[in-house]
């Protein structure tokens, strides 16, 4: 099975890093009540986290080093793009690298951040992956698309056959 490669600002990794860890969090208030039970409100939800670790080696590994430290760079952010997650788009925050004593390896690690933004009007590659209990008017909503249009422009039974982790073309 071929998995997507990991790509962020037109670097695309050869190899995918070893590790890729994503932490999706909501921040809760905990009332105390009285004689009772706390009560507790969600509050809204966190920027996603994306941290994770690879190697590069080889002739090439001080290359692409040096490009993944241009990009690093460059500031802003961008679509991140993950094996097998939607792209999410992110600011590249943290970047640690160490040369290995062969000079032919350097280990890597990095961080991203997600750009929290209001309803995309548009996503620029196309597509987006359904999420847990989302159905094709969850989607529309949170894509800023009509439902209709995302009907015809997939092939799903219904506007609730949609199940999470399905990629949904959004024209």
């Amino acid at each position: 099975m071929n998995t997507a490669k990991m790509g962020y600002k037109g670097m695309t990794f050869d190899v995918n890093p070893a590790t890729i860890r994503t932490d999706f969090s909501k921040k809760v208030a905990v009332k105390t009540i009285p004689f009772g039970f706390g009560k507790s409100t969600e509050i809204c939800r966190m920027p996603v986290k994306i941290t994770g670790s690879g190697m590069f080696c080889g002739k090439n590994a001080g290359q692409n080093a040096h490009r993944l430290m241009q990009v690093f760079e460059k500031g802003g952010s961008s679509y991140l793009f993950l094996p097998k997650l939607a792209p999410i788009k992110a600011f590249f925050t943290d970047l640690t690298m160490r040369v290995g004593a062969d000079s032919e390896s350097i280990e890597y690690t990095f961080s991203f951040t997600e750009d929290c933004v209001e309803k995309q009007s548009r996503y620029p590659f196309g597509y987006t992956y359904a999420k847990q209990g989302e159905n094709l008017y969850d989607i529309a909503n949170r894509c800023n698309i009509t439902a209709d249009a995302l009907f015809s422009a997939n092939d799903f039974m219904d506007m609730f056959s949609v199940q999470e982790g399905d990629k949904v073309w959004l024209r």
